[in-house]
């Protein structure tokens, strides 16, 4: 389970960001639109991520078949389907993994550190 665990971190990781560009045309910020009903969104800082933490695209996004990358949601829905989670959980464990791992102890590992209060 661990094994798979950790696959489906890689996973999410090279998805969360997907098809967004790092550099000068990255956008700054990106809502990420919660699919629970309890909690906002996340605004989620896409260039200083990228700027800052991702500087290879492939650490959060998935590429298909062409090379191009994918936007989350293209493979993971608000329920997971088969061996593909959800899309709340591809984003939980992705953010949630890489925050924990964060030497500076600066990312928000909490569920209002990142979602905006309803």
């Amino acid at each position: 389970m661990k094994k798979f665990a950790a696959f489906m971190a890689i996973v999410v990781a090279v998805t969360f960001s997907a098809g967004l560009v790092i550099g000068a045309d990255a956008p700054g910020k990106v809502t990420l639109d919660s699919i629970q009903k309890a909690k906002g969104p996340v605004q989620f800082n896409h260039k200083a991520h990228a700027e800052k933490r991702a500087k290879d695209c492939q650490v959060c996004h998935h590429k298909d078949a062409a090379k191009a990358e994918q936007k989350c949601s293209a493979c993971h829905k608000a329920k997971a389907e088969g061996k593909t989670v959800s899309l709340k959980d591809a984003y939980h464990t992705t953010c949630k993994n890489c925050h924990k791992k964060d030497a500076s102890k600066k990312a928000p590992t909490k569920c209002d550190g990142c979602h905006a209060k309803k």
